[in-house]
């Protein structure tokens, strides 16, 4: 069979997001699925990714066989679980690769032109394509030792004020902390019960309403410079000393931005696309020309 579709697709610890296109009609086909960790959770990640390529290929009514596909999921610098995941999948691809969520935001930010790149959602990654298409990936180490900037790592933040002011208090006092409690537990004993099955994503889960706390909260304004001052840390290490455009991507990239101070907020150019675009883009680049007869 010949290659006529292609397929990308976009998994981060919360969500993944995938396309299939047509390359002679130009018809499309998209699907949102489950988490895509490969790190985190990969029992998680295997069904979130078959999930959305079984909706794709069957409302498309193609076979895999004629689908060249990227897959840009968060723990692919793992090659042991990229190499798991190639094996367990269940389809036969005409071409298939599988590169880190930051490579596909990467393409995607600049339509696949010379940039620097810091994505914030569930986690964080910094990755820079230079003039010569030279890449470097800059953080991207995972929720246990990284992730600085993004919404896990926040919500560990906070999770963190509210112990500090149980052992202080017995209780929750802050604006912040009462609003963390509501989610995981006032006793001692609902937390520790919280916290023995929490993941990256079940933090990431209570980033969002922290930034609404800022101006009426001293502790989520506490918490919030401190994400600030991670994210400036690591748009300095991503850009290094080039002169290379900045874009600013995830779902934290908005009300992260507006925190930032002037310096950085005027390095910050609009993102031409998303990592699911750059899924798409690579899975083109990646297959052989279409052949449509």
């Amino acid at each position: 069979m010949s290659i006529q579709y292609i397929l990308g697709l976009a998994g981060g610890g919360t969500k993944t997001v995938a396309r299939l296109v047509n390359q002679r009609t130009s018809m499309q086909w998209q699907v949102n699925a489950g988490a895509t960790s490969l790190s985190n959770d990969y029992s998680l990640a295997l069904s979130s990714i078959t999930d959305a390529c079984e909706q794709l290929l069957a409302e498309a009514g193609c076979n895999a066989e004629q689908v060249s596909a990227v897959f840009g999921v968060a723990g692919a610098g793992d090659k042991s679980l990229v190499v798991k995941l190639q094996r367990d999948l269940p389809f036969n691809f005409a071409q298939l690769k599988v590169v880190s969520d930051a490579k596909t935001s990467l393409y995607g930010a600049n339509a696949g032109q010379p940039v620097a790149v810091v994505a914030l959602g569930t986690g964080s990654v910094g990755m820079r394509m230079d003039e010569n298409r030279t890449e470097k990936m800059i953080g991207g180490w995972g929720f246990c030792i990284g992730d600085e900037g993004g919404g896990a790592k926040l919500g560990y933040l906070a999770v963190q004020k509210l112990l500090l002011e149980m052992d202080l208090n017995g209780v929750a006092k802050s604006t912040l902390s009462l609003y963390i409690a509501s989610q995981i537990g006032y006793s001692r004993h609902s937390i520790l019960q919280w916290l023995a099955l929490a993941k990256p994503a079940d933090f990431a889960k209570l980033a969002p309403h922290i930034f609404s706390l800022k101006d009426d909260c001293v502790v989520a304004l506490e918490v919030l410079t401190a994400h600030v001052t991670m994210i400036e840390k690591l748009i300095k290490r991503t850009c290094g000393s080039s002169n290379l455009p900045l874009v600013l991507m995830g779902g934290l990239a908005e009300p992260s931005q507006a925190l930032l101070s002037e310096t950085y907020r005027n390095l910050i150019m609009p993102s031409k696309g998303n990592s699911l675009d750059g899924a798409c883009l690579l899975a083109k680049q990646l297959c052989s020309p279409v052949i449509t007869n």
